[in-house]
């Protein structure tokens, strides 16, 4: 290493620090692996004649093994005893269970890199970028494609477990000035497109075959104040998210959870933002009934839009018509909104044409009290759905909806579990090489 430095340094090679810095990296990478043997080998110790196998028997010896283990340093070689449990009829390494490498020759640091690239990016490109900043040729695009799919699907066991395992906290006997004063569940849905094995005898919007499978998301943050202008702030790594292929009322089960793993049942005013759609009020409906709803003020301008373009043809002044209308939705006056749509005689229109038009009045009248935005804003709340829009782009179209892609929900499930954790900054949770303690304290990702 250092005579590969002192060639770079005295030779006339552009860029001669980046020769440096590969020949240090090797060097480290070489050091790295010696020390990583060492403690691994050393922690296998002598191996005993016996060892527990976990189910209540002693397993005995039958020889040291060697195993080689993939590391971000290279590869490193161990030998550790491995026992057989009669009782059980199995074989086991103890020393694989410590280190982390128990039915995978690959460490957990190794582990994570892929899943975390895997989740990012598409596989083959994962497999370059890994490569090119380890420097290890042994990791492939389907290495990085297993491993993601195996860390996804237990992310998604770890938190089906913590949900399930979430309960109501004590009732408060009066709001607290330390607690935020609103929570918000904002709800929406996102097609991700599907193999045609995984849609077979759905129907797609254009009546054949659908070509996508509904991923249901929930954004969860709290809202403690206002700022200079007036507008909601939201309370800074308050947001958590959940996502999930299952059926609404599989959804409404994990909303309900994570409501009350975030502790949202102590806080006074909960929020429930959402486009419009039935299945989104259902769930408010049901499982919280005394949450404000709120229909996102930039979904009723489209469909005041579409509204509009429906009926101009009846319009002496369709100019000044849609100003009023759009004013009267800005405050929420969603009665005189439909009541100039009354006035006009929707009958004259094409049979089609006032089908669509008084199927925009009826998700007006349907959602007017889910529209009075003067009194929404008056009380400081969010009346847009922004952040779950975020979270549908972030969690599923950035990975899912490349050029190209069709996916089966065993591929991608684990995949957007993955990302679910990490957008919310819990990836401590599946991975606890995250977690890094020192003498003096410990430092965790950021945890809601």
């Amino acid at each position: 290493m250092v005579r590969l430095c002192v060639e770079a340094v005295a030779g006339d090679a552009p860029a001669v620090l980046g020769v440096v810095e590969r020949a240090v990296q090797e060097g480290s990478a070489l050091i790295g692996r010696a020390v990583m043997e060492g403690v691994a080998n050393l922690a296998g110790g002598g191996p005993a004649a016996t060892a527990e196998c976990g189910h209540g028997h002693r397993a005995r010896l039958v020889q040291p093994r060697p195993k080689t283990i993939r590391t971000l340093f290279g590869e490193i070689a161990t030998v550790r005893g491995y026992y057989h449990c009669d009782a059980c009829h199995r074989g086991f390494a103890p020393l694989d269970d410590r280190l982390g490498v128990a039915g995978t020759s690959l460490s957990p640091g190794l582990v994570q890199a892929c899943a975390a690239t895997g989740m990012e990016a598409p596989y083959a490109k994962s497999r370059d970028l890994v490569q090119k900043v380890t420097g290890l040729p042994f990791v492939s695009a389907s290495t990085i494609n297993r491993v993601t799919i195996s860390e996804g699907a237990r992310a998604r066991r770890l938190v089906d477990a913590e949900l399930a395992a979430a309960k109501p906290g004590p009732v408060p006997h009066a709001w607290a000035e330390d607690r935020p004063d609103k929570c918000y569940l904002v709800l929406d849905g996102t097609g991700a497109p599907m193999l045609p094995s995984e849609t077979r005898g759905r129907a797609g919007k254009d009546g054949g075959q659908a070509g996508t499978r509904e991923v249901k998301i929930g954004c969860f943050f709290t809202q403690s104040g206002l700022d200079e202008a007036g507008d909601p702030v939201q309370d800074p790594g308050s947001v958590s998210y959940i996502s999930t292929f299952e059926a609404v009322a599989g959804f409404a089960g994990m909303v309900k959870a994570e409501y009350y793993r975030r502790g949202f049942d102590q806080i006074r005013q909960p929020v429930i933002l959402g486009d419009g759609a039935k299945w989104i009020w259902g769930i408010a409906n049901d499982r919280f009934p005394a949450a404000t709803q709120i229909v996102d003020y930039f979904h009723a301008r489209e469909h005041l839009t579409d509204l509009t373009g429906h009926v101009t043809p009846l319009l002496d002044d369709p100019i000044v018509w849609a100003a009023t209308a759009e004013q009267a939705l800005h405050v929420g006056d969603i009665d005189q909104l439909v009541d100039a749509v009354t006035l006009l005689d929707l009958d004259s229109l094409p049979a089609d044409i006032a089908h669509k038009a008084q199927v925009e009045v009826g998700y007006f009248t349907a959602n007017q009290h889910r529209m009075d935005y003067a009194r929404f804003r008056c009380l400081g709340y969010y009346i847009g759905s922004g952040s779950v829009e975020s979270a549908c782009n972030m969690l599923v179209k950035q990975r899912a909806k490349r050029a190209g892609m069709h996916w089966t929900i065993r591929g991608l499930d684990p995949v957007i579990a993955l990302r679910t954790l990490n957008h919310s900054g819990r990836d401590h949770l599946i991975w606890t090489t995250n977690q890094v303690k020192t003498n003096t304290q410990s430092v965790v990702s950021p945890q809601c």
